[in-house]
């Protein structure tokens, strides 16, 4: 049989018999939020096949894709590629054993009157991110097969 204690009824009797008045306060204060977001520009590129080289000329173009954080500058410049004995102004696709080789373009405008380099000026282009992805153009071009 449990004994009943009455000091711990009387001490629960006192606490149930408080009220305690709640005073709510409100006030507004500043928090400062704040980030760094370093430079940064991402570039995708897509593949550009000529396909199946006859002897007439072919023409296919891609893209460049720039996505570079906003206010951020870049420079696309394009070098010769891995073909053996080729430059920016006449790029050279070459077999796996350097045997044969076809002569390529690689341009700026459909026109085919920019040529891409790898220089800063008129062979590169420059621009400015605007946090977005920005396209270039790359025109490709292989001439005719002379007879």
């Amino acid at each position: 049989m449990m004994k009943k204690s009455p000091a711990l009824f009387l001490a629960v009797g006192l606490l149930a018999g408080l009220s305690v008045n709640a005073v709510a306060v409100s006030t507004t204060g500043k928090l400062d939020i704040s980030a760094i977001v370093p430079a940064q520009c991402v570039v995708q590129s897509a593949a550009l096949p000529f396909g199946v080289y006859a002897s007439s000329a072919l023409q296919q173009n891609a893209q460049i894709g720039v996505a570079c954080s906003a206010g951020t500058s870049y420079t696309i410049s394009l070098d010769a590629g891995t073909g053996a004995g080729g430059n920016v102004a006449t790029r050279k696709l070459t077999t796996a054993d350097g045997a044969n080789s076809l002569n390529y373009g690689l341009y700026q405008d459909a026109a085919r009157t920019r040529a891409w380099g790898n220089s800063s000026g008129s062979d590169a282009v420059a621009g400015v991110g605007n946090g977005s992805t920005q396209n270039v153009p790359v025109y490709g071009y292989i001439p005719n097969r002379p007879a």
